[in-house]
């Protein structure tokens, strides 16, 4: 996936959705977003965050997108772990692996491996299928990022 340059933003000013998620990525990357330090200045009326009952730190989003928050998670994948069960999101997902090779797909696609330094996206409404290491031997780590209704709960099992 290639990251938007000044060139590539229109002047109509209709970008905001895209320069929101560009900041959005850019926090999680940076750690702004998964730290406990982050205010209220920071998103304007959109409140702290705080933390949900299943740990993730979840962050309010402000006006246009009041109602909304991101929910971020730090997750593990160890070696020989089962797969996961085909589950859904409550909205979005952004991800981002920081190690190992994270074997991934949704609505029973073709599963891809998505290394360390990359990013994938799960549209709403999709079914996670594959959530794996690519490597029974090797440990994945990596930041998914649930932008959704907020305190809803993040993952659902599959119908």
């Amino acid at each position: 996936m290639k990251f938007r340059t000044e060139n590539d933003i229109d002047e109509t000013g209709g970008n905001d959705r895209r320069n929101f998620l560009n900041a959005l990525m850019a926090a999680a990357l940076m750690g702004i977003g998964a730290s406990e330090t982050v205010n209220a200045q920071q998103t304007p009326n959109a409140g702290p965050p705080a933390r949900s009952g299943g740990g993730a730190l979840r962050q309010p989003l402000p006006a246009p997108f009041t109602g909304m928050d991101a929910a971020f998670a730090a997750l593990t994948i160890r070696p020989g772990a089962p797969p996961s069960r085909p589950h859904t999101h409550s909205g979005f997902v952004l991800g981002y692996v920081i190690e190992g090779d994270y074997l991934f797909a949704i609505n029973n696609e073709a599963p891809r491996v998505v290394h360390a330094g990359e990013i994938f996206y799960e549209p709403p409404g999709a079914t996670h299928t594959t959530h794996a290491s690519a490597k029974p031997d090797e440990t994945v780590k990596l930041l998914a990022i649930v932008i959704g209704p907020q305190g809803a709960a993040t993952t659902a099992p599959a119908r």
